[in-house]
């Protein structure tokens, strides 16, 4: 084999898809070992002899090894290839700092630093190097290299083809980094920080691995509500630092979380009675009720305390501990009540529910469940709903009613939400390319706490892209029952959404909570109907008025109008009669893992009936 010829085992344009093809479902959990393959990959089809991986780590202003292949059979310590400050670096290590072109380093190009820092570091030479930036949009984030221990010549079509690769690594990069800085305000309470749900979650299972005992500590400070309604929110803000501030402090072995806006946690070792866990909670009590001084005002507050010591898993512990905090504020507050145990099948309280959905969507427990919209004037699917499920260990398989809720009025939102659209976008994208149907749609029904977040557009634009959905196929849908507080933050996040060319439909249309306000304000393309009107429009005239009058608004509107709902034949045939088209519900396709676009429905609506294909 030649200096600059290399046999491979596929085509270059071959290997950049492949490459891609495995870094679609790079995260920040496996991407290391993603990377080590990628690495491994490139290494063989190239022909090199390392190839290695480097972060640009701004903070530290260093460049940093994240992957390399093969690994070195020896690595010294201090590792002189690991952490390179670039104000120490020589001239080669210095210049990926800033680096945005494919540099090649010849043997005769290298400087003697470089190359020292090189043989110290593998063993090996220096010789050809190709170092490949991968760009960010203000930035580069580092650098993708290949050594070979010879003198080897690279072709134009080797480079283009590297430098393809090195764009994917900076989209992965861009991508984990985002999950990581999520992760990390996921695990921490913005306003205190403290553990926020999921930090806690994680502390439990920690400590819990030891089979030791351990006591949890549910504190509900009483009237903080009318702190804030006399003194303001932000003398409320301050208040809750400083209990977060001496609870940290005065129990420096506990874990401290903060659930909800008068809500803490804390999780303590080494406590094997029940003695001495309603000890601690008389501790956490008098320090949540000792005065303090804020600004000019005098402030005290009194705490509930619930009390759990045990083995149990996570969820139960804090389950027990929110029920005895529950009975102390019924006895009248500022008190220390122990839990004392009750049925098996007493009422998940909510906490409980939001830190087992926590738990749900971090270990993806939650599944998508489908089912088909067709067109009652013609039989043919049109489009596919998808719809969250929670297959809950004690509780059976909870709908989105029974959990998205508690998100909303947590901070889960964002996260369960951004679960879903990618699920979503993930399910469509093996759906179309299965079925061919290039046309078909897809319709999710997003929360309004996580349409109304920050997170909502850039998440429904990373999913559409990830998964190569084109952005006309998505619908998103927003319940009318949940905007009572938040249409104009909606109506802005939906708008930026649809500009992408993402359709929105307004969900349960006729439920109350002002529709005609919802259809003058939101950005609109889609209504669907509250299933409730055409369950019973057969013998209804009153329903039947109100489905005529939607669907002519709708088309005054330039709307698609859908019906839900439809259960039987004779209600398809009564909505077609009233003008829907579009339809769901029992009658065209029930709810399932997936939508076989061969099934046929007893919509019954043409004579030959519905064409699902």
């Amino acid at each position: 084999m030649g200096d600059d010829q290399v046999s491979r085992r596929r085509p270059l344009d071959a290997l950049v898809v492949e490459l891609a093809t495995g870094l679609i479902d790079a995260d920040a959990r496996n991407v290391e070992r993603v990377y080590s393959a990628l690495l491994r990959d490139l290494n063989t089809d190239f022909g090199t002899d390392t190839c290695f991986l480097r972060h640009n780590d701004h903070d530290l202003d260093a460049s940093v090894l994240v992957a390399e292949w093969p690994p070195r059979p020896s690595i010294p310590d201090p590792d002189p290839l690991g952490n390179v400050p670039f104000c120490d670096a020589d001239p080669v290590f210095a210049s990926t700092r800033d680096q945005t072109t494919v540099m090649i380093y010849r043997p005769s190009d290298q400087p003697r630093p470089y190359r020292d820092r090189v043989t110290t570091g593998s063993g090996e030479p220096s010789t050809t190097m190709v170092a490949v930036p991968l760009v960010g949009e203000d930035r580069t984030l580092g650098v993708l290299g290949f050594v070979s221990f010879r003198d080897r010549v690279w072709s134009t079509e080797e480079i283009d083809a590297v430098t393809a690769v090195g764009a994917m690594l900076a989209q992965v990069h861009r991508r984990v980094a985002a999950e990581n800085e999520l992760r990390r305000h996921a695990l921490h309470d913005e306003l205190t920080g403290l553990l926020a749900r999921r930090g806690l979650s994680e502390e439990l299972r920690t400590r819990l691995r030891g089979d030791e005992p351990i006591a949890v500590l549910f504190a509900d400070v009483d009237r903080l509500s009318a702190l804030n309604d006399f003194l303001g929110q932000g003398i409320g803000d301050r208040f809750l630092r400083t209990v977060a501030d001496r609870l940290t402090h005065r129990l420096p072995s506990a874990a401290v979380a903060r659930l909800g806006g008068d809500e803490f946690v804390l999780v303590v070792g080494d406590v094997t009675t029940a003695a001495d866990g309603v000890a601690l909670g008389e501790r956490v009590r008098r320090t949540i009720a000792e005065p303090m001084s804020i600004g000019d005002d005098r402030v005290t507050r009194t705490a509930s305390v619930g009390v759990t010591v045990g083995t149990e898993n996570p969820y139960e512990l804090l389950r027990r501990a929110d029920r005895a905090a529950l009975r102390a504020k019924a006895s009248g507050g500022n008190a220390v009540v122990e839990y004392s145990g009750g049925t098996a099948d007493e009422a998940l309280s909510r906490n409980g529910l939001e830190l087992s959905l926590g738990e749900a969507v971090a270990t993806g427990a939650l599944v998508l469940h489908h089912r088909p919209e067709v067109d009652l004037r013609t039989g043919r699917l049109t489009a596919v709903e998808s719809s969250v499920r929670w297959p809950h260990p004690t509780r059976g398989l909870l709908g989105p009613a029974d959990f998205v809720p508690v998100a909303d009025m947590s901070n889960l939102a964002p996260e369960l939400g951004r679960w879903i659209v990618e699920q979503t976008c993930r399910a469509h994208a093996t759906r179309l390319s299965r079925t061919g149907r290039a046309d078909l749609r897809v319709h999710v029904t997003l929360s309004p706490g996580f349409v109304a977040s920050v997170a909502f557009p850039d998440a429904v634009a990373a999913a559409l892209d990830r998964y190569g959905v084109d952005p006309r196929l998505l619908c998103v849908g927003v319940s009318e029952t949940g905007m009572v507080d938040s249409v104009t933050r909606t109506a802005d996040a939906l708008a930026a959404v649809r500009a992408s060319g993402v359709r929105i439909a307004l969900d349960d249309v006729g439920s109350g909570y002002g529709s005609l306000l919802h259809l003058k304000r939101l950005p609109l393309d889609v209504l669907t109907v509250d299933a409730r009107f055409a369950r019973d429009a057969v013998g209804d005239a009153g329903d039947r008025a109100v489905l005529a009058a939607l669907a002519t608004v709708a088309r005054e509107m330039s709307l698609d109008a859908v019906a839900t709902g439809v259960d039987n034949p004779e209600v398809a045939r009564t909505l077609l009669g009233l003008g829907f088209g579009p339809a769901r519900g029992a009658a065209v396709g029930p709810w399932a893992d997936e939508v076989v676009p061969a099934v046929t429905g007893t919509a019954g609506l043409p004579p030959t009936g519905p064409r699902l294909g």
